[in-house]
């Protein structure tokens, strides 16, 4: 009995504990129910969005170089590994024209004031030019076959179309049609992306093949300069801020955005980015640099002044894409068919 009576006693005040709990408990519950929620932090918008994909069929291989025709809402683009120009609505969503052909294009540049389309053949040395209404050949200039000729700008001021090509840039009449037949002589090795400066007269040069430098071309005379980029090798896309005196190389070995004071040639910063980038763009409104990178996904760098620079997102795309073009508020990337899928357009949306 004694027994029993100490078991009982000993279960009183545990009986009571958990009675007092459930009281607490039932009151804590309350209390969460009447305070308001806690505000959580604001969530970041991405820089980029994905709004529309438009397919782009019958096209095998590579995607090189864009340019735009904004008022028509036409894109276009040169589809090097199905040897072909491919002219695409983006207002209607679909392919509306195909060229067919040519000789593993690369640069292409449409001159509205012309109505002129220039498309740069690697494999025969040619420069193309067609009509932008009919897309029938007007010209074909030779600009030799071993230019390797790649990208191509417009300079308004002299109404020249410069390209380039192995060992420099060359220079074409867009009026007349012609060749200058004056080259711009570079170092050496094959001339990848170039930027024309409007407010000057110089022309920036990426050259992988001799050492991983910039060149720096004096258009008006001719003189050439050389920048180093601090051991950072392959360097193949390029963009400007010329008002800010900033320029923008992309390497490849290892990935990085690099930045460099036009006024000096000296290194600024360097940010970390995707492997296997062909092209880059700054965008003057927000500040932003948009790295397309061929791993999958496109590198959103924030210009926080022109001396400070830092990763914001890393857009995914899909693995093979590393071109495409930005105006306005889209950035358009060119993505390689991939079986089932065809070749396609992707439009991002550029947000605030």
């Amino acid at each position: 009995m004694e027994v029993h009576r100490s078991q009982e006693e000993n279960m009183k005040p545990v009986s009571a504990k958990w009675s007092l709990g459930a009281v607490v408990a039932a009151a804590l519950l309350a209390a969460c129910q009447s305070a308001p929620p806690t505000p959580s932090a604001p969530r970041e918008l991405a820089p980029l969005v994905l709004i529309q994909r438009i397919a782009v069929p019958g096209i095998a291989g590579r995607v090189d170089h864009f340019t735009a025709y904004p008022k028509r809402r036409l894109l276009m683009f040169a589809a090097l590994g199905n040897h072909s120009l491919e002219i695409v609505n983006t207002f209607e969503g679909r392919a509306v024209h195909s060229i067919k052909g040519l000789d593993q294009p690369q640069g292409v540049l449409y001159v509205p004031e012309l109505d002129k389309i220039f498309v740069a053949n690697a494999a025969s040395g040619t420069v193309h030019v067609y009509d932008g209404k009919t897309y029938s050949l007007r010209k074909t200039i030779a600009l030799g076959e071993e230019s390797d000729a790649d990208n191509v700008r417009w300079d308004e001021a002299s109404k020249r179309v410069f390209v380039g090509i192995r060992g420099g840039i060359a220079m074409i009449d867009a009026v007349t049609e012609t060749h200058t037949g004056t080259d711009l002589k570079g170092s050496g090795g094959h001339s990848e992306s170039f930027q024309l400066e409007k407010k000057g007269s110089r022309i920036f040069v990426n050259v992988p093949e001799d050492g991983s430098v910039v060149n720096v071309i004096d258009r008006n005379t001719g003189a050439l300069t050389k920048w180093e980029l601090n051991g950072a090798k392959a360097n193949y896309p390029m963009a400007l801020n010329e008002d800010d005196h900033r320029l923008f190389i992309v390497t490849r070995r290892p990935p990085l955005l690099m930045v460099l004071d036009t006024e000096t040639g000296k290194e600024v910063a360097r940010v970390p980015v995707g492997a296997a980038s062909d092209d880059v763009y700054f965008d003057a409104e927000r500040k932003r640099i948009y790295v397309i990178c061929g791993e999958g996904h496109i590198s959103v760098v924030q210009q926080n002044d022109p001396n400070h620079y830092s990763l914001r997102a890393n857009i995914p795309t899909a693995v093979g894409v590393r071109t495409g073009i930005f105006f306005g508020n889209s950035l358009y990337v060119g993505v390689p068919a991939s079986a089932p899928e065809p070749a396609q357009l992707w439009n991002y949306d550029v947000q605030e």
